[in-house]
């Protein structure tokens, strides 16, 4: 069973057990009114006691399911999820039809307590499933009505002076009646019930769509981000690279700006020499230029 689908039975099944508490709390009220002195008299202690019993048993298992219901998830195996499944309808079918029987049988309205079952068959089962819990609550139904008018079973009299138990007519109207009516509820919980899983479909494949997508961002942004570190590292890497090259052509830059400093000065040197030089130079040719007319005259 996927996960999915198991996560929907597991809501469901929590839903009818809920459902259920308050059911039961119900019938037992209901019953246990029915049976005062404002309605009709007292009945037998006994009754009372049955009545208190059922409602006992019935929160028994209930809180059977509860306990096993409520447990993690992935403690629960498919199984023993489709065995309780199986139990949410047929438990209770096997209470309604105690409930029927203590109750009147052809005499008592108890038996629409039956279509509750059908109601839940619709939430947790598919049409074949629904079927088949249409088809036990009709054999319970007309198998007790059966069993009672061929003195199988005593009658048990819901109210004093009623005359339809033993009229042959009265009990065959009844379970085809009930019969009909059944088959009416299955056909409608069938068609809903298809509506619903048509929808629950829809809602996986868009789920498993979403997934898909989910699965396809967190890849795209696994490989975004490797990506972002291996270029945040190339850019650390390079940054080092210019910060080395930077110092050593910085390095460079003073040794050649040293050594073209130590030429200057030493042009500098050169040119004061020969400049010193020059003017040497001129003041010798002038004082040369000064004898040679010197000399001239003393030979005049």
């Amino acid at each position: 069973m996927e996960l999915f689908e198991k996560e929907q039975r597991v809501g469901a099944i929590k839903g009818i057990i809920n459902a259920r508490f308050i059911n039961i709390l119900i019938i037992v009220g209901l019953g246990l009114l029915l049976k005062t002195k404002y309605l009709g008299g007292w009945a037998p202690g006994f009754e009372y006691l049955i009545i208190v019993g059922f409602g006992l048993l019935a929160l028994g298992y209930n809180f059977a399911y509860w306990f096993f219901i409520n447990r993690p998830i992935e403690k629960i195996n498919d199984r023993m999820l489709s065995f309780i499944g199986v139990c949410q309808v047929a438990a209770d079918q096997i209470m309604y039809t105690l409930v029927f029987y203590f109750t009147g049988t052809v005499e008592s309205i108890s038996f629409i307590l039956y279509f509750l079952t059908i109601l839940i068959a619709s939430s947790l089962y598919k049409t074949k499933g629904i079927i088949l819990a249409g088809l036990l609550a009709i054999f319970f139904h007309n198998a007790l009505l059966l069993a009672e008018l061929e003195g199988l079973i005593p009658h048990l009299a819901a109210y004093e002076g009623t005359v339809w138990f033993g009229n042959v007519f009265m009990t065959r109207g009844k379970m085809i009646g009930f019969a009909f009516y059944m088959g009416a509820a299955i056909v409608f919980s069938a068609v809903l019930s298809g509506l619903f899983r048509k929808r629950e479909k829809t809602l996986r494949e868009q789920k498993d769509q979403l997934s898909v997508k989910t699965q396809t961002l967190t890849g795209l942004t696994k490989e975004l981000e490797g990506a972002k570190t291996s270029l945040e590292i190339k850019v650390k890497e390079r940054t080092e690279q210019l910060k080395t090259l930077a110092e050593s052509l910085e390095g460079k830059v003073k040794e050649r700006t040293k050594e073209l400093q130590l030429k200057i000065d030493e042009l500098e040197k050169f040119q004061r020499l020969t400049i010193g030089r020059e003017v040497a130079m001129v003041e010798l040719k002038k004082e040369i230029k000064k004898i040679k007319e010197e000399l001239k005259k003393n030979h005049q």
